[in-house]
C-alpha cells in the first residue's frame, strides 16, 4: 500500500514490478527507496515535484517517463537507479537538484529541455555508460562535479548560455577528446577538467581569457594537446597561467560559410537583404563582398541566389 500525507508520497508498502502511484499525490519523498522489484511506474499528471531519493537505488527500473507537470526532480532522486536505460525529462522541469541522476551506471544519452535553469552539483556523477548530454542554452550555471567520472562520455556541447563551469565539472570524463568553451563563459572552478587524459583539443571562443581557479587542466595531456582561441586574444592566453601550458595554441580557424553575410549559418534572403542594406551604407563589408572582387554590389547579390539555387 501506500502511505500518503497531505498529498505526499512518502512511503510504498509492497513488492510489485508494475507500480502505479495514485492520482492526486503532488510529490515524491523517498517512497520507493530500494524497491529493487520495482521494473516500471506510472506517474499521475499529479505530481509536481519528484522529491529527494523518490527512488533511489531502485536498480531494477530500466525506464522512467516523468509527466509534464513535474517542475522538479530533489535531490538523489534516482540516484544508483542502475538498470535505467532511458529518462525522458518533460519541458515543465525547472530544477535537477544534486545527485538526481547519479550513478545510473545503465543511462547512455540524455537531453535536458530548455525549460531547465538550474542542474545541481553531481547530478550525473558516476554515469560511466553516458556518451552524450545535450545542454540547453537556459542553463548558465553547470554545477560542481556534474559530469564527474562519466567515463564514456566523448562529447559535449556548452551552450552559449553558461557563465560558469563549476568545480569538477568534467573531472575524470575519460573518453573526452575535445570540448568547446563558449565565448559566454568568464569563470572556470578549480578541478573543471581534471584528470581528462583524453582531452586532446581544447576550443575557448572567449574573448577576454576566463578567470580560473586552481588545477582546471591537472591531469591533462596539455604539452601534447592542442588550444584553440579567438586570434585577437592569442597573445593573452599565451601569457596567461593555466592556459599558456598548453603545448600548441592556436587561433581558432575561420570556418564561415560563404554567401553567409549575416553570419547566421545559413545563406537566404535575409543574406540579400544584408548586402543590400551594406550597398545602401555605401561601406565595404568583407563578408558582403561575396564574389571576393573587393566590390560589394549586384553581382554579389547574383552570387548568393547561385549558392542558393544550387544548395537545392
Amino acid at each position: 500500500g501506500f502511505a500518503i500525507k497531505d498529498g505526499v508520497l512518502v512511503a510504498y508498502c509492497g513488492n510489485e514490478s508494475n507500480v502505479t502511484i495514485p492520482d492526486g499525490v503532488t510529490s515524491i519523498v523517498g517512497a520507493f527507496w530500494e524497491c529493487n522489484e520495482l521494473t516500471s511506474v506510472t506517474i499521475p499528471n499529479s505530481v509536481t515535484t519528484i522529491g529527494r531519493y523518490a527512488f533511489c537505488k531502485c536498480t531494477g527500473l530500466t525506464s522512467i517517463t516523468i509527466p509534464n507537470s513535474v517542475t522538479e526532480i530533489g535531490e538523489n532522486a534516482f540516484d544508483g537507479c542502475s538498470g535505467l536505460t532511458s529518462v525522458t525529462i518533460p519541458n515543465s522541469v525547472i530544477s535537477i537538484e544534486g545527485s538526481a541522476f547519479a550513478n545510473c551506471s545503465g543511462l547512455t544519452s540524455i537531453t535536458i529541455p530548455n525549460s531547465v535553469i538550474w542542474i545541481g552539483y553531481n547530478v550525473f556523477s558516476r554515469c560511466s555508460s553516458l556518451t552524450s548530454v545535450t545542454i540547453p542554452n537556459s542553463v548558465t550555471i553547470i554545477g560542481g562535479g556534474t559530469f564527474e567520472y562519466c567515463y564514456n562520455l566523448t562529447s559535449i556541447a556548452i551552450p552559449s548560455s553558461v557563465t560558469e563551469i563549476g568545480y569538477g565539472a568534467f573531472s575524470r570524463c575519460y573518453g573526452l577528446t575535445s570540448v568547446t568553451i563558449p565565448n559566454s563563459v568568464t569563470y572556470i572552478i578549480t578541478k573543471a577538467f581534471e584528470d581528462c587524459t583524453g582531452l586532446t583539443s581544447v576550443t575557448c571562443e572567449a574573448t577576454s581569457v576566463p578567470s580560473t581557479g586552481q588545477y582546471v587542466f591537472d591531469g591533462v595531456p596539455q604539452s601534447s594537446a592542442t588550444l584553440y582561441v579567438p586570434a585577437y586574444a592569442l597573445e593573452d592566453y599565451k601569457a596567461t597561467a593555466q592556459w599558456k601550458e598548453f603545448g600548441t595554441i592556436l587561433a581558432i580557424p575561420d570556418v564561415s560559410i560563404r554567401g553567409d553575410v549575416n553570419g547566421d549559418d545559413i545563406v537566404n534572403g535575409t543574406d540579400i537583404q544584408a548586402i543590400i542594406n551594406a550597398i545602401v551604407e555605401g561601406e565595404y563589408d568583407e563578408k558582403a563582398d561575396v564574389n571576393e572582387d573587393d566590390q560589394v554590389n549586384g553581382t554579389d547579390i547574383q552570387e548568393v541566389i547561385n549558392i542558393i539555387v544550387n544548395a537545392e
